[in-house]
């Protein structure tokens, strides 16, 4: 049977009719599409999530000497080079002695001449006191002998008495009395002689013993002064002679050798450097800068791997053997050095390699997670302090009265996940801006394990297709991805993580996680860890 069109008007309805039956079906089956991919939507995972810190450092030694030179000279010989082994004691270097075996010789010379000096002096003020001896004994025979005068003396005042006494009486004739008188006066002449004798020996030991004796101690002091002087500058030119042969004052091994045989070194205000000698290769050390920021949430516990560019793949362990105190202001960056051990028995790691350090805060292993970009979206009419009161408790659950595309939070203004827009993670910091403080806030709270986690609002699709919230208790995050410490999810729940955009009649998604603060990036703006 055939279906005639008879007329022009009958052709022209028919076409019209087609025309709206199959757009009809067009903009049914779009909306459908649409509706069905408004949301964008992740899965509620089970996994392991790790709270790491990331830093540089430098690899170095646990004990680095340098071996300098404390005299100039010229290089004589060199017994060790780069990457020997030595130990302490051992001969590294030798100086040319021949200038300082001069300056021993002329020193031995000066001591000799000043030992002869002393000798001499000394004989003088033996001299000095002979003499002094000698004026000592000439006083004591003038004193003896004008104590023998003395005797006279009165001998013959007593007798001329008794003359006079007879000669009184007329028994002695007048001669008698007369040779009594002479005798007296002679004894009194010889009396007083003696006595100046006697005064002129003691000026004259005095006048030996201010002079002559004090002169020749006097000399006696500075001559063993020099000797002493002379003695000391010996001893100084055998120590520069001593510093013409240099040892290895540790065990270890040469890293770096700064001198060649003939070459002059010169000391000044420092000592030239011959060689550096690192003490023990096995067993090294890491010097890590540590931001301000992070070292809050550092301590001796955390367990730390590192890689080095010399060895792609390989992964190092160290432990942390001391947080120091000490700022370090770089470019108005403050930094905190760490220092960890390292053992390195088969000598892979050397000295002065950069070391990429992940210090581990927390972790947690075969727990539910979901992308931090979940924490950022907020259906039509819901604003930032709405979700925080529900998350508080304060307010009921509300379903939104029809979905609208992800907001992200204005600048400065928390987001669901803890952080501030452009950066952060569920714990509420860096990288990407955030605020630290708040960040380590979050991490001690999530990384405790004592303390509860802090509650959050995630959004999943209703039986209405319309977002509907619930309430979790976070954990700590990775920057991708946030624990789920409690709440109503299980494993392999829909949560929402953003929504289409339609502009323009072309749709529009937001930015995928990982690009900071805007729709769709998580809390941590991506990456896991904050690096240094």
């Amino acid at each position: 049977m055939k279906l005639r069109i008879g007329s022009t008007k009958q052709r022209w309805f028919l076409a019209i009719l087609v025309v709206a039956l199959g757009s009809g079906a067009a903009i049914w089956r779009w909306g459908r599409q649409a509706s069905a991919e408004e949301f964008i939507t992740a899965k509620v995972e089970q996994g392991n999530i790790r709270n790491t810190v990331n830093a540089t450092g430098t690899l170095q030694a646990v004990t680095t000497v340098q071996v300098g030179s404390q005299i100039s000279g010229t290089i004589q010989s060199l017994s060790a080079d780069f990457n020997s082994v030595v130990r302490k004691g051992q001969l590294v270097a030798q100086l040319d002695p021949a200038i300082y075996q001069a300056q021993v010789a002329q020193a031995r010379a000066n001591r000799e001449a000043a030992l002869a000096s002393l000798a001499d002096v000394q004989a003088r003020l033996a001299s000095a006191v002979a003499a002094i001896e000698t004026q000592q004994a000439g006083v004591s025979s003038a004193r003896s002998n004008l104590a023998a005068l003395k005797s006279q003396l009165e001998d013959a005042q007593s007798f001329y008495k008794r003359q006079q006494a007879l000669a009184d009486t007329g028994i002695v004739p007048q001669r008698d009395m007369d040779t009594a008188r002479t005798g007296l006066h002679l004894a009194e002449a010889r009396y007083n002689q003696a006595s100046s004798q006697l005064d002129q020996e003691k000026l004259r030991e005095q006048s030996a013993a201010r002079s002559g004796l004090q002169q020749a101690k006097a000399q006696v002091l500075q001559a063993k002064a020099q000797v002493q002087q002379t003695e000391a500058s010996l001893k100084l030119a055998e120590v520069n002679l001593s510093h013409t042969t240099i040892h290895s004052p540790i065990d270890g091994v040469v890293v770096s050798r700064n001198v060649d045989i003939g070459q002059t070194v010169a000391a000044s205000l420092q000592a030239p450097v011959l060689f550096t000698i690192a003490n023990d290769l096995t067993h090294m050390q890491v010097i890590a800068n540590i931001d301000q920021a992070d070292i809050g949430v550092i301590n001796q516990s955390d367990r730390i791997n590192f890689t080095v560019d010399a060895f792609p793949g390989h992964n190092f362990n160290g432990k942390i053997r001391q947080i120091r105190l000490s700022p370090q202001n770089v470019q108005n960056v403050v930094t905190y050095n760490v220092v960890i051990d390292v053992e390195n028995p088969e000598q892979k790691l050397k000295p002065g390699m950069t070391a990429n350090l992940v210090f581990t805060i927390a972790e947690r292993n075969d727990v539910l997670k979901v992308p931090n970009s979940a924490f950022r979206f907020l259906p039509q009419g819901m604003t930032q302090e709405k979700v925080r009161e529900m998350a508080r408790g304060n307010a009921a659950p509300e379903k939104s009265s029809s979905p609208a595309p992800e907001k992200s939070a204005s600048p400065g203004s928390p987001v669901p996940g803890g952080g501030k827009p452009g950066g952060g993670n569920a714990g509420g910091g860096k990288p990407g801006g955030g605020n630290g403080a708040e960040r380590q806030r979050g991490d001690a709270m999530s990384a405790s394990g004592a303390a509860p986690g802090q509650p959050r609002i995630l959004w999943v699709i209703g039986p209405d297709h319309k977002p509907q919230p619930k309430k979790v208790l976070i954990g700590i995050t990775d920057g991708v991805s946030t624990e789920i410490a409690g709440g109503d999810l299980k494993q392999g729940d829909v949560i929402i993580v953003g929504q289409q955009i339609s502009g323009d009649s072309k749709p529009q998604t937001t930015r995928p996680p990982g690009f900071g603060g805007a729709p769709g990036g998580g809390p941590g703006g991506g990456g896991g860890g904050r690096t240094r």
